[in-house]
């Protein structure tokens, strides 16, 4: 008996699974780099220093598992800043 030839990872079809993976891995990789931007803008920018954006990362955390169990949508949160804040989010990439 021979034994059942091993597949290549690299040539191994992606699953269901994979795809969800890569895209939960972009999601979070896009949204860590935006906030990285938004933290330098704050810190170099505007009268923001380091005990402000502490206090701020666990409600920016809050609001992100918020976003990430499907409770809010990017939608809701334009729709919260133009609505209460006359504050137009622009869409930067597109």
């Amino acid at each position: 008996m021979t034994k059942p030839k091993k597949t290549n990872p690299r040539r191994r079809p992606a699953t269901q699974a994979d795809v969800d993976k890569a895209f939960a891995d972009g999601i979070s990789a896009g949204v860590n780099t935006a906030m990285a931007i938004l933290f330098i803008v704050l810190l170099d920018k505007t009268e923001a220093d380091a005990d402000f954006i502490a206090a701020l990362m666990p409600m920016v955390a809050d609001y992100s598992g918020e976003v990430k169990s499907k409770h809010l949508t990017y939608a809701d949160l334009k729709d919260v800043l133009k609505r209460e804040y006359n504050i137009t989010l622009e869409d930067c990439w597109r």
